[in-house]
């Protein structure tokens, strides 16, 4: 039984898009895998976004999961498991009869001592992930590490940032390897994997559509451009971004103009003003959406610095990207190997 546990520390820190990307990497061997969430807690039980991205992604999971963490836990003070840990270890144990791979995405809100717990009981390999942030030092993450022991395979670092690159290579990671802990690789922060639809760009904002154009709906919005903000020709300056929305007034039909001229997912128009007939007309034969928000620019501006802390690895080009940088920024053979995957 061949079964993989991808924890980490806190949650946000990408245990879902690597759950994913490892095992469309594994697919693409020939081998037969599947990514489970069995446990979760109430808010994670109330939002099926994952479950439906594994099911989109890598194949649909058991309709009975996950279930909700039980108040007693799943380990007691002995260090036995409870019924639900055994239902879970008798379900795993068919699946993996089917599968070179089970991948199990453990909930970060599970206590860390059941964590290990559930690795030992069944008998599994520990992925960890962590998120990096400027200045992390490996005592903080060292008892959350160690304490897996010789379950924990390694380590993949996620989300570093272009200015960290020298501190986690010449400090982070040798820190970690003096533990004789694994790092299998750095994965940089990347703007598709924190871009988000323009679906939920409007539903972020609040925003409604004036004209929508259903096929581009969930096209991915990677830059966000400002009009009026600039002294340059408009075309000129829309046309230094792909894959962008263009916020501008609704009475500014000019810079609107100049954005349907280059490659443009969406016309955001603020102040709650509609388009004149013209620019609907175009938006319409560029095939681009126009949304319309009741705020002005500036503070539309400000609504978008939180889209990303809801922005979720639930789109096909993301699985791609992220497959591209584990491919160029990862030791593939050796963390494939580790978890018991022929390269």
């Amino acid at each position: 039984m061949n079964i993989l546990l991808v924890v980490s520390e806190n949650q946000g820190d990408g245990k879902t898009a690597i759950s994913l990307t490892l095992a469309h990497q594994v697919a693409n061997l020939g081998k037969k895998v599947t990514v489970i969430k069995p446990f979760g807690s109430k808010n994670e039980l109330g939002d099926d976004s994952d479950l439906s991205v594994f099911a989109s992604l890598v194949g649909s999971k058991p309709p009975e999961w996950p279930m909700e963490l039980p108040e007693s836990g799943l380990i007691d003070g002995r260090g036995k498991p409870y019924k639900a840990l055994k239902d879970v270890k008798n379900e795993l144990t068919k699946i993996a009869q089917r599968h070179d791979l089970v991948i199990v995405e453990i909930s970060s809100k599970m206590p860390q001592e059941e964590q290990v717990g559930i690795a030992e009981f069944l008998e599994a390999k520990v992925l960890a992930v962590i998120r990096h942030k400027h200045a992390l030092k490996t005592k903080k993450i060292k008892q959350h590490l160690v304490s897996f022991g010789q379950n924990l395979s390694g380590v993949l670092i996620n989300a570093r940032t272009k200015y960290t690159s020298h501190e986690v290579q010449t400090s982070f990671i040798p820190e970690l390897e003096d533990l004789n802990i694994k790092v299998f690789g750095t994965i940089p922060e990347d703007r598709k994997l924190l871009s988000a639809t323009v679906d939920q760009v409007v539903e972020h904002l609040n925003g409604e559509y004036f004209l929508k154009i259903n096929e581009r709906s969930s096209e991915l919005i990677e830059n966000f451009l400002v009009g009026g903000w600039t002294m340059d020709d408009g075309s000129l300056y829309f046309s230094t971004k792909d894959n962008k929305a263009v916020i501008t007034r609704g009475d500014r039909p000019d810079l609107q103009m100049s954005a349907l001229n280059t490659k443009t997912a969406c016309l955001i128009m603020t102040k709650g003003i509609n388009p004149i007939e013209y620019v609907e007309y175009e938006a319409q034969e560029e095939g681009v959406s126009i949304v319309v928000v009741d705020k002005d620019t500036l503070n539309t501006m400000e609504s978008l610095d939180s889209l990303i802390n809801v922005a979720k690895f639930d789109h096909k080009l993301k699985l791609e990207r992220l497959h591209e940088l584990i491919q160029s920024e990862v030791d593939s053979n050796s963390l494939l190997d580790a978890i018991g995957i022929a390269s």
